[in-house]
């Protein structure tokens, strides 16, 4: 955390110990911004400006900076607290991880819980058009800060922090739009232009993702800095603030299921604690609400569930609103939902959820103390193996870094016991740099979860996907052991700075690893010649596989090469040759080598596409590629295209494309573009090439129709297929599949899949990767029938389409921007397109 204002006190006055200071000498919010909370939607520049305000004029606040945004607006904390607490805040902290140790004896937890105060974390506003959260913050902030009705002594047991503001620019986004049409005053009636909020909508960041889904990936400038901040802090309580439908009431915990097994007994109890009291305060009031319906406790990328995983009560407080609400609504049932009344009862709830953990501060530590202590008793390690790409379980172990997770490397090859998980094949010897992860650390249970084969669903719904096992997302080998002999084990250092490689007379060899790829095109942007070999060879006294990239030398660049190489990062991979012919396998001179050249790419976006799918392909193809890319909205395209001079356009997942630029993308592609299309970007452009989706069972359908309600939403649910990690085939001789397979088969791909979309086979389409007869479930939910339904089934399909081509991925390659293995196939989607 970056301080904007430094005020350790020393010296303090025994009445500033007991209550904060004078309502008068506080500035409400207002008499900062003009109007009183809920009668405007206030700018991230007002919570900014009211935050200072409230930290210089409060010694019982500090305003701290913990990062920017994409577009550089501040991520802040407002730090609440006693000025004596705020004095030694960072022995606080430090006591409070103590307390998250495994190791940390019983009496210790005992002693630092009856001197320590708790840690509670607020979080408003991830979702930008959820706006009443924001709101409430402002509010709550001015409650504590000035000692109002039913604070009293809050302070004397809890820190608070507060993050006002959690997704800046998309709430930009959102009160700026709204401001943009509404009147002088507010049109309650919920089909005027208020209430519609155009695409892409401010519930997304800058990049269209949505922070909610982000806390276990990192993917996000706003994720890794909030990641970073939690690295110094050990909450016991974090409630993150949301809106739903305005037609509803008011949701706190418990949470519904399912819910994840490894969360330790007091995470639910404590849920169903605060959730008594913040029913308390609403029956007091007159205020409806529910519990334990809808919002479950199993996806581990939520503001909720990460926070359990690290021994935190994590909850979701959902109120009625979002942003079709505006700052008057009329509901269904007659009645008018204002800003103030959605902020009030978020006030509200916050307030009750501080006196539930200040009534009970002392047993609040004890339990997490004791949670803690039961991390990974019994569990045995996680051995990752690093494999014929090593450049996955560099990466893999770099999120787990940044994640907080420990993880060590043999320095020496071992033997041991194991047992693979499934879809990998079983061993007992493994190679210097396999890494260990322990189970038994501060942040053990976030390990489990994201590292386990499978995390069990025990209901017969889930508000996200099922399956998120990082072995599979990255295709690294994983194996689990009890007992770990000795191998030099090392803490994993990060990656090294990329090296000067040796000069080169003819030129260098780099392995098409899954990391290597924005190497090739820094090299490509700077217009150096790169050629991708076409078939397994051996040369240079190793074998390289198809999709090798070949970087010769010339007389213009021979002596800058080796520089060039290590500004791309590919210096430590890049092995130097002195010869084109290989000594088994095609010469690098051989037809069978294409030299590519950087893609001219268009990203298509607006009304009909997906955000979130936009966002990842978006950041994944500019950023980490490092791929210039054109956005063009989808309503353009039958005008842009004619006059673009692209080779490749990407539409994202879709559901609809506007008149004319259906037929405006089959003339390009006729003309010779690419056109890759994925998930329902592909259901509407598959049919150009003669392909189709394969259709439900009629039978299937007519029993759904024809099922009482109870078994149709059994029915229903049996149907999807909510994110399973299933066992592809691959054909490892295609360009798209060089540098894909997963370890230990050429011909293996895992995918999460979603929906249930395949492509059924067809004359003229390549099945690149496809489903076998015998399809395979490895983790997550999926019924029997559904698997028989997807058997033979085309995931990953390439088809010529005049001078042109079209690939289609069933599901969407990027999701997320956390399932990094089929990534690859994206990337050589787009770079071979030319």
């Amino acid at each position: 955390m970056i301080r904007t204002r430094t005020r350790w006190l020393v010296a303090l006055a025994p009445a500033l110990l007991g209550a904060p200071l004078a309502a008068q000498t506080i500035p409400s919010p207002r008499d900062v911004l003009g109007y009183d909370l809920g009668a405007d939607f206030t700018s991230y520049a007002g919570v900014a400006r009211y935050a200072r305000a409230l930290a210089d004029a409060s010694p019982y606040v500090d305003l701290r900076v913990y990062g920017r945004t994409p577009e550089g607006r501040e991520l802040l904390h407002l730090v609440i607290a006693r000025p004596d607490y705020l004095a030694r805040l960072d022995d606080i902290l430090a006591r409070l991880a103590e307390l998250a140790r495994p190791d940390t004896p019983p009496e210790r937890a005992r002693q630092i819980a009856a001197t320590t105060p708790a840690l509670v974390v607020f979080t408003y506003g991830i979702h930008g058009n959820e706006s009443s959260s924001t709101e409430a913050a402002l509010w709550t902030a001015y409650d504590l800060a000035h000692g109002a009705p039913g604070t009293e002594g809050l302070l004397d047991s809890l820190v608070v922090i507060l993050d006002p503001v959690a997704n800046p620019d998309g709430r930009e986004r959102y009160v700026q739009w709204f401001r943009s049409v509404v009147g002088p005053r507010p049109d309650p009636q919920p089909w005027t232009r208020e209430h519609r909020e155009p695409w892409p909508g401010g519930r997304y960041n800058h990049f269209l993702f949505d922070l909610n889904r982000d806390w276990a990936w990192g993917t996000q400038p706003e994720t890794r800095a909030r990641l970073a901040a939690w690295a110094r802090l050990t909450p016991q309580v974090h409630v993150d603030f949301h809106e739903m439908d305005y037609n509803s009431t008011y949701f706190f915990f418990p949470a519904a299921p399912p819910i994840n097994p490894l969360y330790p007994p007091h995470i639910l109890a404590w849920g169903r604690r605060f959730g008594a009291g913040n029913a308390a305060a609403f029956d007091a009031r007159g205020w409806a609400y529910y519990t334990g319906e809808a919002f479950d406790l199993f996806y581990p990328g939520y503001g909720d569930s990460w926070p359990s995983l690290l021994g935190a009560v994590g909850m979701t407080y959902e109120q009625a609103g979002h942003g079709a609400a505006g700052l008057a609504v009329l509901r269904d049932d007659g009645d008018t939902l204002t800003l103030g009344q959605r902020a009030e009862h978020h006030l509200i709830a916050g307030l009750a959820t501080l006196r539930t953990a200040a009534s009970a501060k002392t047993q609040l530590l004890l339990d997490f103390a004791a949670g803690q202590r039961t991390i990974g008793q019994g569990e045995p390690d996680v051995l990752l193996v690093p494999g014929e790409d090593p450049t996955r379980l560099a990466r893999l172990v770099s999120l787990l870094r940044l994640q907080g997770i420990a993880a060590e490397a043999a320095t020496r090859p071992f033997r041991a016991d194991t047992r693979p998980y499934p879809g990998y094949p079983a061993r007992r010897d493994f190679p210097a740099g396999t890494v260990r992860v322990r189970l038994r650390q501060p942040r053990g249970r976030l390990a489990q979860t994201l590292l386990q084969a499978e995390t069990p669903l025990r209901a017969e719904y889930s508000y996200d996907i099922s399956a998120w096992s990082l072995p599979y997302a990255y295709g690294v080998e994983a194996h689990r052991s009890g007992r770990v002999p000795d191998a030099g084990w090392r803490p994993v250092e990060p990656r090294p700075e990329s090296v000067l490689p040796p000069p080169a007379a003819l030129g260098y060899l780099v392995p098409p690893d899954a990391e290597t790829l924005p190497g090739i095109v820094a090299l490509l942007r700077r217009n150096v010649r790169v050629r991708a070999v076409g078939a397994p060879i051996r040369l240079a006294g190793r074998a390289w596989p198809a999709g090798t990239w070949f970087v010769p030398a010339s007389a213009a660049t021979r002596d800058s090469l080796p520089r060039w190489l290590r500004e791309a990062g590919l210096g430590e991979r890049a092995v130097p040759i002195t010869s084109g012919r290989s000594e088994e396998g095609i010469d690098l001179g051989s037809e069978r080598t294409r030299t590519l050249r950087l893609p001219r790419v268009a990203l298509v976006s607006g009304e009909g596409v997906a955000p979130t799918s936009l966002g990842a392909l978006w950041v994944y193809l500019d950023q980490e590629l490092g791929l210039p890319v054109h956005l063009v909205n989808a309503a353009d395209l039958a005008r842009a295209l004619p006059a673009a001079d692209l080779d490749v356009v990407v539409l994202p997942d879709a559901f609809a494309l506007p008149a004319g630029a259906r037929e405006a993308l089959e003339r390009w592609v006729q003309e010779g573009g690419r056109l890759v299309a994925v998930a329902g970007g592909a259901d509407v452009v598959v049919e150009m090439v003669g392909v189709k989706r394969r259709p439900e069972p009629a039978d299937t359908a007519r029993a759904r129709l024809l099922a009482g309600r109870r078994e149709r939403e059994r029915l229903e649910w049996e149907r999807q297929i909510p994110g399973t990690v299933l066992a592809a085939r691959l054909d490892p001789a295609h360009p798209l599949a060089w540098g894909a397979a997963t370890p230990g088969d050429s011909a293996r791909l895992f995918v999460l899949h979603q929906e249930g979309r395949v492509f059924e086979p067809a004359p003229g389409l390549e099945a690149v990767a496809y489903f076998p007869r015998e399809v395979r479930r490895l983790s997550g939910v999926i019924a029997p029938e559904r698997l028989r339904f997807l058997a033979d089934g085309v995931w990953l399909g390439a088809a010529r389409k005049g001078r042109g081509s079209v690939v289609v991925f069933a599901d969407d390659p990027a999701f997320r921007l956390f399932w990094r293995g089929t990534l690859p196939l994206l990337a050589r989607a787009v770079l071979l397109g030319p």
